[in-house]
Parts: structure tokens; sequence; C-alpha cells
């Protein structure tokens, strides 16, 4: 089995950036989170972080979250979203080669997965694309490893819906299609993404897309139109099975406990 955690809009702001919009103690949830992973068993075996790391993209918050997630001895695959700024990231972060115009795309093979992770910030923009070389390069590096599953990280969703109202959730119609046609008979396990703080699993030309909800905030997912942000967090526990991928959704929010079974009861359960 191949385990690893799916993080999403950390939204980190260190204590002395400037920062008008941070709805949350995001360095205490990060650190609530760390613990919560380092306890975790089994043990993960890698971590990725699909976007919107920071809140304001400036090198301090970048600085936070690299001490900040060393405790946890792992590999993390970061991805970029539209809160991120790349030269902030680049400068604390000169060990991740950048990609075409700059771009953090880059892929890795760890624990018998091939991870490809996508840069779909724009700057100035709420919404998601990639550049044509941006995309001849996902092309590149998804033909790397056949034989391996893959798992596709990138912040913003693709758009599964022509006539949705806010095309900023997601990323723009060209983009989509294209990184759709690309991923097609490539044994895509799940695409990984965030950005709409909110768990969620579709399917997408048969891959399924996986949004977990981050870690500064909820949103009201009943809500038809307009948004409420609630208070509220959480992670993605996933584990690469034998027979397919399972993806368990996991809350940060404290919560009391009813009553603890203990392993042999379950085990005796038929």
């Amino acid at each position: 089995m191949t385990r690893f955690l799916h993080l999403t809009d950390i939204h980190l702001t260190a204590p002395e950036a400037e920062d008008p919009h941070q709805y949350a103690d995001t360095v205490t949830v990060l650190a609530r989170m760390v613990e919560i992973a380092k306890g975790i068993t089994p043990r993960p075996d890698f971590i990725v972080a699909s976007g919107d790391l920071t809140n304001v993209g400036d090198a301090a918050s970048y600085r936070l979250l690299r001490q900040m997630m060393a405790p946890l001895d792992m590999p993390v695959l970061y991805a970029l979203g539209n809160h991120d700024k790349r030269e902030g990231f680049f400068t604390v972060f000169p060990d991740h080669a950048a990609g075409p115009e700059g771009t953090l795309d880059h892929d890795a093979v760890i624990g018998g997965v091939h991870v490809v992770v996508l840069d779909s910030l724009q700057p100035g923009q709420v919404s998601g694309g990639l550049s044509p070389a941006q995309l001849a390069h996902a092309e590149e590096m998804l033909a790397h490893h056949p034989d391996l599953p893959k798992l596709v990280v990138i912040h913003h969703p693709p758009r599964l819906d022509p006539q949705a109202p806010y095309v900023w959730e997601t990323l723009n119609a060209q983009s989509t299609a294209r990184l759709g046609d690309l991923l097609a008979g490539r044994n895509v396990l799940a695409v990984l993404a965030g950005h709409i703080h909110t768990n969620r699993i579709a399917l997408w030309r048969g891959i399924p897309v996986v949004t977990s909800i981050g870690q500064q905030s909820g949103v009201d997912e009943k809500l038809d139109l307009g948004m409420t942000i609630l208070e509220d967090g959480g992670f993605a526990i996933c584990d690469l099975l034998p027979d397919g991928l399972q993806v368990t959704f996991s809350s940060l929010a404290e919560r009391g406990v009813i009553k603890r079974l203990p392993d042999e009861t379950l085990r005796g359960f038929s």
C-alpha cells in the first residue's frame, strides 16, 4: 500500500506579513495539521499540497511554511494557486526547478506512483489556466514512466460544467479541454485539486477529481448561488490499494469522543 496526504489551501501568513484578508489563525491550524500528520499510522509516504500555500505570496510566509513542514521528514510536493506568487516561492524553495515561463511544473516517482504537478496560477486572476508551453511540458512529463499509475496535482479543478455561473472556480475552458486530451489513456488515478474549499469527488472523463476543503476555511456547499465562508478545515488521507485509490476526508475540527473500540473487537465482527 502507498499512503499519502492531500493538503490544500493552507493560506499561511507569517506574523510579520501584512494581510488584511486572513480569516483564520493559519499558523496554529498548520501546526495542528503537522502534529496530526506525524501521528498517522501507517505513516504516509509523501504529501501533496495543491496550492494557495500562502495568502499573500510573500517570502516570509513561504519561509515559515518550509520551517513548519520540516519536522514531517517526508517528501512534500507543492503546487501553486492564485494566492501564491512564484517569486516568493522560488526565493525560499530554490531547490525546486522552474518549468516553462518560470512556472512550478514538476514530476516525481514516490511509492510506485508517478506524481505530475502543474502550476495553474495566472497572476492577477482568480481562475486558473495552463499556457501552451506548460501544456507541452505536461505532455512530456506525462510520457515519463508509462508503466506507473499517475496522480495529477493542480490547484484549480477542471471545468466540468461550461454553464457554471462562476468561471473563476476552475481552470479555464481551453486548459480543461487540452489537459483532458493529454490525460486520456494514461492510467491517471485521480486529479488532486483545491481552490473551492469543499470536500468533493467528481468524475471528469472517467477520472476522479478530488478536491479537499483546505486549512483556512470552508464554503457552505448547500447554497446554489452566493457564498458563505465557514470556520472549517481538513485534509484527505489517500491510500493506493491493490484494487484502487481510496480517499478519506478527515476534519481538523475538535470533536468529542463518543466511544472507543479496540482493534480486537473490530476484528471480531462478522
